[in-house]
């Protein structure tokens, strides 16, 4: 019998599997792949529900897809740790036993737990991580249009208090004493993971590098003497203009604004950053920019100097050291004095 011919010869097909299977590399690779210049190679993934930019400047080039891999392979871990919208998290399961007994978790959670109760401290409860049961009556992304009633209100006012979470660091635990009791690590969870992810980069070869998930920002700085990063501050109400920038050389910077998530209702304006002592919006100000040297205390204090205000956030931020950038509801800005950089 005559063999018919396909018009596939054995070399063309293995050039043919060859050339899909670059191809299919190609297509993953640029599913991770941003930019690059002659200065920098930005990768980017949506992940912790906002764009993750990672751009990278100085190092050992030929490691910076590793180091990407790597960066955004420690996002998504810290992301199911954190989440509040998986069952299967460890703030999920925290909230879960809530009056019933203390969860054994990870050390990454007990150490932001450490941060989260800390930055509550410090700014007297204007930031607060158990703020979740205010943040379902709202609607976890601000942006729902239904205002809730006093009653439920009150009734969730009652379950939001940082002094009633207990962690146990030798056992490492961490316990709600109430029934009913909602963890929410919204408002600090993405400070602390882009600093996490700036120690993967630089363990990987990554010299110089700007991490930006949302309005938080972590950097890193391996030479001291090199120039500073250039950080422009969002105009909260005109978008794509600038009201400043901030220089900044290392550690982390953040910012809270009431311009990404927000809902008009009767003529008013309802933002998604909560007071814990009143479970409204914060109507003080229109934006908070902290530069601190740590991811989760730039993004906790950004959002409890959201609450507090232009003047006391200032105040607060003078106090215990870090630089802060606000405006306040009439759009006026005030920084601490050390603040380096411009205000336009």
């Amino acid at each position: 019998m005559k063999e018919e011919n396909s018009g596939i010869t054995k070399s063309s097909a293995t050039f043919f599997y060859a050339a899909i299977t670059i191809f299919v590399m190609v297509l993953l690779a640029y599913s991770m792949f941003f930019r690059k210049n002659a200065d920098s190679v930005t990768y980017r993934k949506d992940l912790m529900g906002t764009v993750v930019e990672l751009t990278l400047f100085e190092g050992d080039r030929l490691r910076f897809d590793l180091a990407a891999e790597r960066a955004f392979e420690e996002i998504k871990r810290l992301q199911e740790i954190f989440s509040s919208y998986s069952p299967d998290s460890e703030a999920a399961k925290i909230t879960k036993a809530a009056g019933q007994g203390a969860v054994n978790v990870s050390p990454e959670m007990l150490e932001l737990m450490t941060a989260s109760l800390k930055v509550s401290a410090l700014s007297n409860g204007a930031f607060d991580p158990t703020i979740g049961a205010l943040g379902i009556l709202w609607g976890y992304s601000g942006e729902s249009g239904n205002v809730p009633e006093k009653g439920a209100l009150t009734k969730a006012l009652k379950l939001v208090n940082y002094r009633l979470v207990e962690t146990d660091t030798k056992n490492s635990t961490v316990a709600l004493k109430n029934t009913g009791m909602v963890l929410n690590l919204g408002g600090i969870a993405k400070g602390f993971v882009v600093g996490k992810t700036a120690e993967v980069l630089k363990a990987n070869g990554v010299e110089r590098a700007i991490v930006k998930a949302g309005g938080d920002m972590a950097f890193v700085q391996t030479v001291p003497e090199q120039k500073s990063f250039i950080i422009g501050i969002q105009d909260p109400r005109v978008k794509g203009k600038l009201i400043g920038e901030a220089h900044v050389t290392g550690g982390a910077i953040s910012t809270s604004g009431d311009y990404e998530r927000f809902f008009v209702k009767d003529g008013k304006r309802f933002n998604h950053i909560l007071d814990p002592k009143t479970g409204m919006p914060a109507l003080r100000t229109r934006s908070a920019t902290v530069i601190a040297d740590d991811g989760a205390v730039a993004d906790g204090l950004s959002t409890a100097f959201f609450v507090l205000g232009a003047d006391d956030g200032v105040l607060l931020a003078e106090k215990i050291g870090v630089e802060a950038i606000i405006m306040d509801s009439r759009g006026r800005v005030k920084t601490t004095k050390g603040f380096k950089g411009k205000i336009y």
